[in-house]
């Protein structure tokens, strides 16, 4: 919840090694876990799923969604 909560605010790869205090390779990890589990392709669709099924703050639910 926590990679994709962070990834809907828009922050990259690093950074969210950055702030998770992990290497970059575990992010990329748990991000291809966050997309087989979601069955996205995506940060951008993984965004989406989490905005649309009420995962996100509502801060971050409306930066994730389209204009």
């Amino acid at each position: 919840m926590e990679i994709l909560q962070l990834v809907a605010q828009g922050l990259s790869n690093s950074e969210l090694a950055e702030r998770l205090w992990v290497s970059d390779q575990t992010v990329k990890f748990h991000l291809s876990n966050v997309y087989r589990q979601l069955n996205v392709e995506s940060r951008a669709k993984a965004s989406r799923w989490a905005a649309v099924n009420g995962l996100l703050a509502r801060e971050v639910r409306d930066s994730a969604s389209p204009a």
